[in-house]
């Protein structure tokens, strides 16, 4: 018999998503397995996306179990710190990781970064279009061939923000310092706050400090300075679709926030046919193919040796070995939204089932 029966989900900004369309794969999912959404008042499990103390105590007030409450954390800790201490972790039943690294999890629940195909990286959109329709389009128009890929700008092209982190576990500094290492003939970077005003700068850094404590983590100053003054030549602006972005370069510098999981960063590279430069997790550890990026820790040096030595053979080799993962069986099981939030959803309701 099922224990859990009515359950509630809560947003990273702590609002109640009962009715809305915001991860409507878990509830439609967990609708099919006998389970029913409703309020946090009446539900008797909770499913957390990312850790927010108000909604918990509220929920803990209704005499419900923290046994019966979830956390699928969706930002890494240079985001969110706070909800990787033990004492917050001690508060639920069950942490899910999409995107961890399989070495910092168990192989068996290995569970990828529910991939999304969205315009614009600060603007996710409901309607945006849908990945495997999108997919089939990008194949036939030949976008892995070599020859189209030659035809591209010889750089790199790196589309990110320039936030600063409340911790020193992140890659926000990285992003800055290849930012100003790299010269504007290497690379073109488009995002927000790199060329933004100086209030815009100190706000955004004064709001990070004071929601950092605000959630009990005590932020590194030295993070969240993050080059205040600095300018950078490669900064191009903002975008609103990165896609249409990506095809017209032949490398994208890709500096996940933390190197402690894998996000959309890398799939946005990989099905545009760029040749992703990559800051995160290896291949091995998210069970990614090996060719499909070329792995670094963020060197200067080595990041120019591979763009301007790398040979006609491997970059056909390696747009191969793209075009044939995107393909897979396995990009869609383990990257697709869609099954990845169904994965999610019996992981949840096999562990309520057990309680």
């Amino acid at each position: 018999m099922i224990l859990i029966e009515k359950f509630a989900i809560v947003d990273p900004s702590g609002t109640m998503l009962y009715g809305s369309n915001k991860y409507s794969e878990i509830v439609e999912n967990l609708n099919k397995m006998g389970m029913q959404e409703t309020n946090l008042n009446n539900c008797e499990g909770v499913i957390f996306i990312n850790y927010d103390k108000k909604s918990y105590k509220k929920y803990l007030k209704t005499g419900r179990n923290y046994k019966h409450s979830i956390l699928i954390r969706l930002e890494p800790v240079a985001v969110f710190p706070s909800q990787y201490r033990k004492n917050i972790e001690s508060k639920f039943g069950l942490i899910i990781d999409p995107g961890k690294p399989v070495k910092q999890t168990n192989n068996f629940n290995f569970i990828g970064w529910p991939y999304k195909y969205h315009l614009n990286p600060s603007k996710p959109a409901i309607n945006d279009p849908n990945l495997e329709n999108r997919l089939d389009e990008l194949k036939k128009s030949e976008i892995f061939r070599l020859s189209n890929w030659e035809r591209r700008l010889h750089k790199m092209v790196m589309i990110a923000g320039n936030k600063v982190s409340p911790t020193s576990n992140a890659n926000y500094r990285l992003r800055r310092k290849l930012a100003r290492q790299l010269k504007p003939a290497e690379i073109d970077l488009f995002g927000d706050m790199w060329q933004f005003n100086l209030i815009t700068r100190i706000y955004h850094r004064v709001a990070v400090g004071l929601n950092s404590i605000k959630n009990g983590f005590f932020p590194n100053v030295l993070e969240l300075y993050g080059g205040l003054f600095t300018n950078y030549l490669t900064a191009l602006g903002v975008i609103e679709n990165k896609h249409v972005l990506l095809q017209k370069y032949k490398f994208a510098l890709v500096v996940e926030n933390s190197s402690e999981y894998c996000s959309e960063k890398l799939f946005d590279a990989l099905i545009n046919g760029t040749i992703p430069v990559y800051v995160g997790p290896q291949n091995s550890d998210l069970n990614l193919p090996d060719n499909l990026f070329y792995w670094t820790k963020g060197s200067v040096l080595e990041i120019k040796n591979f763009v301007n030595k790398i040979s006609t053979e491997e970059i056909s080799y390696r747009l191969k070995c793209i075009e044939s993962f995107i393909s897979s069986p396995a990009f869609k099981l383990n990257w697709d939204s869609k099954e990845v939030y169904k994965k999610i959803s019996v992981q949840i309701y096999d562990y309520w089932r057990k309680l």
